[in-house]
């Protein structure tokens, strides 16, 4: 059946997506992958970090929550472009529009 927009996909249960979400506290700079959790829950151990995003590519999407209670985490693209920088306790959702990640919200 080809997609044609005419009419809402439903989803009639909750979606629970295998391995997706990720608690750590982390030793150094953090790499992301398409194949990485998409929640997000890291914990610097008292330093400062980068969390780094995979390659552009539409529709890819990452929560992150930075769970220190001192340090900041810095999520760049992967070219070390800052996107925005995450102080403790804040979480963001980091989206892709296929060009350039964006923040849509900082909590």
């Amino acid at each position: 059946m080809a997609y044609n927009n005419e009419a809402p996909f439903q989803v009639r249960k909750h979606i629970q997506l295998l391995g997706g979400v990720r608690v750590a506290t982390i030793s150094g700079n953090d790499t992301l992958t398409i194949a990485s959790s998409t929640y997000q829950i890291l914990d610097g151990g008292g330093s400062d970090y980068d969390v780094i995003l995979p390659a552009e590519d539409d529709g890819i999407y990452f929560w992150i929550r930075n769970d220190g209670s001192t340090n900041n985490l810095v999520v760049k693209n992967d070219g070390a472009a800052t996107i925005g920088t995450l102080l403790p306790g804040e979480g963001s959702l980091i989206v892709c529009d296929g060009t350039d990640w964006k923040v849509v919200i900082v909590a």
